[in-house]
């Protein structure tokens, strides 16, 4: 589990995320500065990014379905003039946002439904 909170809101909201145990452990090493001997997926991802002239600018977690149990995101690639939006499962974004330091944001479409649910949804 994961939990993001908002930092220009007052009341600050938090938005809580169920995430694998791999995402886990890639978000708790990057937390703790540990290096690996060989890249796995989430920095492999990141240095062919940079390796092809981009940079991830940002990660949108911009839906939910219905059920309240699957979140979507969106990756912001800039590549020179152009911006790529790629879908992304919202944990590996996160990963990858923390391990380049580009910012995460979180929709109002999904603070909205959200707020409008009777309970905070386990994806």
């Amino acid at each position: 589990m994961i939990q993001l909170e908002e930092v220009d809101e007052n009341p600050q909201r938090i938005l809580t995320l169920m995430i694998g145990p791999n995402e886990a452990k890639e978000i708790a090493r990057n937390v703790q500065a540990v290096k690996l001997p060989r890249p796995l997926t989430h920095t492999l991802f990141a240095q062919a990014i940079g390796k092809l002239g981009g940079s991830l600018e940002e990660v949108e977690i911009n839906d939910i379905d219905m059920t309240g149990s699957t979140y979507f995101a969106t990756l912001r690639i800039r590549q020179g003039d152009q911006v790529h939006n790629l879908d992304a499962r919202p944990s590996d974004g996160i990963a990858l946002a923390q391990k380049v330091g580009a910012k995460i944001y979180v929709s109002d479409v999904v603070w909205g439904k959200l707020k409008d649910s009777p309970s905070t949804p386990d994806p």
